[in-house]
Parts: structure tokens; C-alpha cells; sequence
């Protein structure tokens, strides 16, 4: 007889099988998230540019904030928006920042989001939105949740950030800077906003500041992989940011990780 959890985990999969989701990568339905493989023949067909798949060396945070989930957008890409078994893999920790950046975000397939049918939680903190899509198709989206319960950053999106975000948009042509300082304060606490991610992108590429332009245009195009501009913005950041887009080698090694011998450590 199965177990609660087996029980579960059994009616969960039937459920995205039911919506056409494939998720079976693994054997287990308990989690559905997998480590970012950017050459899987899924990931290909998705027709990205190189630089998108690429990611950032090794991030450092210098100020960490208290409430803050990503200070100074120090966070690495790949932790922000990845795939996982077919499926868009985002940070999320509003309930209602999920839901602005599912209907921003649309469909994988590239059209419109008509409406979303539900959401379950997983076992490892997972929440997965269904959604149905203009083209007909079902969809989902993982949203990895952080800061479980944190009430606090859950009523910051709806009573703050949403008006952020529209401060943000009414001064991006009048007041760039003011525009460029909200957007990044919406992504220092939802990291996969897309609107604030494209906005920041093109902000960033105006004032030549390549590493900015390419960190948020490259999360953005992982968020709407087949957006109307994919071929407008790989042309704009190759013709300008063509040295930025060829990834950084590795940093050296500051520290050992081994405790040196008695011969290295001698005078």
C-alpha cells in the first residue's frame, strides 16, 4: 500500500502527464528540477544564441541586506533562470510576482498565456504553475521558492514593488537613471522578473555598460526564449558588446582547499 507521500507523488505525476508536461527525466516525480545543460538536444531546440547559454564567473556579494534575496543582482544566472526537463526553472518568493512574471513570461512555446489553471507544491519547495496557452497548449513553469513563509518579502511585492515597477516603466525614457535604479531594486527581490530584466538590458546597453546589458538580456532570453526581439538583441550586443559576449576565464585560485604538507609549509 502507498505511503501518503506516495500517494502523492503518484497522483502529481498522472496530473502533469494529464497536461502534457514532460517531466520523466527522472524516476522520481518528488522534484523536477535537473542541473543546467545548456548542449541537451531540449535546450537546442529552443534556438538561443551562445552567449544566452553561457554564464557569469563566480559571483561575489559585498553587502547582504537583511530581506534582501538577491543584493547588488550579485546572484549567478544560472540560479536565477534555467531549465529543467523541459520546462523554464525560475527564482520566485511572491506568490503574486509568480503570477506577474508567468503572464510576462507566456508560454515556452512562445505565445500568449491565456490564463493559469492552478499550482502545486513539491516536496523540495517547489511551486509549479499550469497554465493554458493562446496557441492551444498546455504549459507549466517551476518557480523555486525562496524565503518560505517570509511574509514579509510575500506583501513586499503587492504593496511595493508593483508600483515600482510602474515608476520604473513611466521614467525609462525621461529619467533613465531614476528608471534604472527602481528596475534594479524589483530585481534585487524577484530575480527573474522579465519586464525589469529587458529594461535593464536595453538601459544598460544605451550607457555602453556591456556586462550589465548581457547578464539581463541573457536572463531575459532564457525567461521568453523565442521573444519577437531574440534576433534584434543578439545583433545589438554582438555589433557593440562583441568582447563582453566570449565567456571570462576562470578566476584564479585564491585559496587551497588541502591543508598543505610538511614540506610546503616548512620555512
Amino acid at each position: 500500500m502507498a505511503t501518503g507521500k506516495e500517494a502523492f507523488k503518484s497522483k502529481f505525476c498522472i496530473f502533469l502527464i494529464l497536461l502534457g508536461v514532460q517531466v520523466f527525466a527522472f524516476s522520481s516525480c518528488e522534484t523536477i528540477r535537473s542541473f543546467w545543460k545548456p548542449k541537451d538536444a531540449f535546450i537546442k531546440s529552443l534556438d538561443l544564441p551562445d552567449w544566452v547559454l553561457e554564464s557569469s564567473i563566480k559571483l561575489r556579494i559585498f553587502n547582504d541586506s537583511p530581506n534582501v534575496i538577491n543584493p547588488e543582482d550579485a546572484m549567478p544566472e544560472d540560479d536565477i533562470a534555467s531549465y529543467g526537463n523541459q520546462l523554464r526553472v525560475l527564482l520566485a518568493v511572491s506568490p503574486a510576482a509568480m503570477r506577474d512574471i508567468y503572464e510576462m513570461a507566456g508560454c515556452l512555446d512562445g505565445s500568449d498565456l491565456i490564463k493559469v489553471r492552478g499550482n502545486k507544491m513539491t516536496d523540495s519547495g517547489e511551486d509549479i504553475w499550469f497554465g493554458v496557452c493562446k496557441s492551444g497548449a498546455q504549459d507549466a513553469i517551476v518557480f523555486r521558492v525562496l524565503e518560505m513563509g517570509n511574509n514579509q518579502l510575500y506583501y513586499l511585492y503587492e504593496e511595493e514593488l508593483i508600483k515600482t515597477w510602474d515608476e520604473s516603466k513611466k521614467n525609462a525614457k525621461t529619467n533613465p537613471d531614476k528608471s534604472m535604479r527602481l528596475a534594479t531594486k524589483i530585481i534585487e527581490h524577484e530575480p527573474a522578473h522579465p519586464g525589469a530584466r529587458r529594461l535593464l538590458g536595453s538601459l544598460y546597453l544605451k550607457t555602453g555598460y556591456c556586462p550589465g546589458a548581457v547578464r539581463n538580456y541573457r536572463i531575459y532570453l532564457r525567461i521568453l526564449p523565442h521573444s519577437a526581439e531574440k534576433s534584434k538583441i543578439d545583433s545589438l550586443l554582438k555589433k557593440s558588446c562583441g568582447d563582453t559576449l566570449v565567456p571570462k576565464k576562470p578566476e584564479p585560485k585564491e585559496f587551497s582547499d588541502e591543508l598543505p604538507t610538511i614540506e610546503e609549509s616548512a620555512p
